[in-house]
C-alpha cells in the first residue's frame, strides 16, 4: 500500500505543485495514461472485435440444440457464457490455458468480495483467502511464462499476443515494475484488480439487459427486429455472421436500455479525498486525507431530476424511478415531454435533425444524455470514471445481441413468477448480483 499513499502527484501529466513523487513513481498518472490509451483510441476496436469472435465461439460450443432446454439459473449461465471470452481478449489465451480452475476461482472470488470490503480477518473467513491465494498464484505463474517466451514476434496485427493478450496488459508489465517497490505478488494483484473490475460489473449488468427484456416480452421486438438485426454484417472470418459493434452501439433503443439498466441496477460508492489540503464543500470543511463517498444510487433516484412520464394526475409516477422504463433516455421530436429529464428541468433541444432517427411507428428519436452530468454515475463521474466504461457499453449491449440473434430464451413460470430483484448487500459495490435463481429455459435459433 506505500505506493498509493506516496503518490501525490495525481493523475494529469504536470505533477500537483507540492509533490515530490519521482516520474517513475507516478503510479496513479502512468496507470490512468495507459488504460484510458488503450480504451479510448483504436485498442478498443480491436478488444471489441476479439471480444465477439470469442463469444461466438462460446456460444457454437454449448450443447444447445433446437429443442427447448430448462436450466436452473440465468444468472449463473451468463457468467460462465461471458467470462472466459472477456479474460481471453483482455489476457490471451495463455492464462486460462495454464490454469484450468481460473474462471471458478473468479467468480469464487467475486462472491467473497463482501469479506474483503468489510475488512474480514484471514481467520474468520479462510475459505475466501486461500481462493485468492490460489487466484494470486495464477497470475504470477502466467507473468512468469510470459515473460520468459514473450518476444516482439508474437504480436498479431491487432496488437494483442498471446502470451500477454492485449496491448494494455503487455503495458502494465513494461511500466509497472519500474514503480518501487512493486514486486511479483504486487504485480499479480494489480491485475488481480483490473480483471475483477473489468468483468464484475459489465456481466452482471448484461444479465439485467436481458431480464429486464424478458420480464416485458413487448420489448424485445423493438431490441431485436428494429435494431439488431439493422446492425448485422458480414464478417471476414468464413461461414460466420458478425455485428457491426460501432453501429449496433449507436441505435437508440439499445443505448436507452443500457443507460435504463445501469441506473436502475448500479449502486457506487465512488471515493475522493483532498491528498494536499483542507477544502470546503459548501458550509461542510473536508479534512487533508478524509474520504468522502459519493453514492450513485441516491442520484439515479432523484425525483427532482428524472423523468417519471405522463400520468393521469400530478400525484402519479406512470414510470416510478424504482422500475424499468426502456424509453427513458429516449428523445422524441413530437413530445416535449420526453427524454431523461423532468419537464421543469429541461432546456429546449439543440440537437440536429440529423441526430434523431425514425421508429417503426414513424417517430423521430434519438438517444440523449443532455443534462445528466452529475445524475448517471453508474461509473462514476470527474477526470476518475472508470476508463473502461466504453468497453463495458460494448460489452453489454453486444452480448445481448449475439445472444438475441442465437437464441430464444424464456424465463420459466411466467406470471406466477415473482419479479427479479438485486441483492442489496452488495449495495456501493457496482452492479448488483440478482437475489436468488432465476430459472430459465432455452433454445437455439433455426
Amino acid at each position: 500500500m506505500k505506493i498509493y499513499y506516496a503518490d501525490d502527484s495525481g493523475i494529469n501529466p504536470q505533477p500537483h505543485p507540492s509533490s515530490n513523487t519521482p516520474f517513475k513513481d507516478r503510479y496513479y498518472f502512468h496507470t490512468r495514461r495507459e488504460t484510458v490509451g488503450f480504451f479510448n483510441g483504436p485498442g478498443l476496436k480491436h478488444f471489441g472485435n476479439r471480444f465477439q469472435e470469442l463469444l461466438r465461439k462460446q456460444i457454437s460450443q454449448l450443447e444447445i440444440g433446437h429443442d427447448w432446454n430448462e436450466f436452473a439459473d440465468l444468472y449463473s449461465f451468463i457468467q460462465n457464457l461471458l467470462i472466459s471470452p472477456a479474460i481471453e481478449a483482455m489476457c490471451g489465451p495463455t492464462l486460462i490455458g495454464q490454469n484450468p480452475t481460473f474462471v471458478d476461482d473468479f467468480w469464487k472470488f467475486d462472491s467473497n468480495m463482501l469479506y474483503f470490503f468489510r475488512g474480514c480477518p484471514r481467520w474468520l473467513a479462510q475459505r475466501a483467502w486461500k481462493n485468492r491465494d490460489r487466484f494470486l498464484a495464477s497470475l504470477k505463474n502466467w507473468h512468469a511464462y510470459a515473460r520468459e517466451n514473450f518476444e516482439e514476434s508474437c504480436i498479431e496485427a491487432d496488437g494483442h499476443d498471446r502470451f500477454y493478450g492485449s496491448p494494455l496488459m503487455r503495458s502494465r508489465q513494461s511500466y509497472l515494475p519500474r514503480i518501487d517497490p512493486l514486486d511479483a505478488d504486487a504485480l499479480a494483484s494489480q491485475d488481480l484488480g483490473l480483471i475483477w473490475a473489468e468483468n464484475a460489473n459489465s456481466i452482471p449488468a448484461v444479465f439485467w439487459f436481458i431480464v429486464e427484456l424478458l420480464q416485458q416480452p413487448h420489448l424485445i421486438s423493438q431490441a431485436w427486429e428494429e435494431e439488431v438485426a439493422a446492425s448485422q454484417s458480414r464478417s471476414c472470418l468464413p461461414d460466420n455472421q458478425s455485428m457491426d459493434i460501432e453501429s449496433l452501439c449507436s441505435k437508440p433503443f439499445l443505448q436507452s436500455m443500457y443507460a435504463e439498466t445501469l441506473r436502475l441496477h448500479t449502486s457506487l460508492f465512488a471515493l475522493r479525498s483532498a491528498a494536499h489540503e483542507d477544502f470546503m464543500l459548501g458550509d461542510w470543511r473536508i479534512a487533508k486525507d478524509e474520504l468522502i463517498a459519493v453514492d450513485s444510487r441516491v442520484a439515479h433516484m432523484d425525483k427532482n431530476v428524472w423523468n417519471t412520464g405522463k400520468a393521469t394526475n400530478e400525484n402519479e409516477e406512470h414510470h416510478p424511478l424504482s422500475q424499468f422504463w426502456a424509453a427513458r433516455f429516449l428523445e422524441y421530436t413530437d413530445d416535449p415531454m420526453s427524454g431523461p429529464l423532468r419537464f421543469s428541468k429541461k432546456s429546449k433541444s439543440r440537437a440536429a435533425a440529423a441526430d434523431f432517427f425514425p421508429d417503426p411507428d414513424g417517430h423521430c428519436r434519438r438517444f440523449t444524455m443532455d443534462g445528466l452530468s452529475g445524475a448517471w454515475l453508474p461509473f462514476g463521474g470527474g477526470s476518475r470514471q472508470c476508463p473502461g466504461r466504453n468497453f463495458a457499453k460494448q460489452e453489454i449491449i453486444l452480448s445481448f445481441a449475439v445472444l438475441a440473434s442465437t437464441f430464444d430464451i424464456e424465463l420459466l413460470d411466467g406470471d406466477k413468477k415473482a419479479p427479479v430483484v438485486p441483492d442489496m448487500r452488495y449495495y456501493g459495490l457496482g452492479t448488483f448480483p440478482p437475489k436468488g435463481k432465476t430459472p430459465f429455459r432455452i433454445r437455439r435459433r433455426e
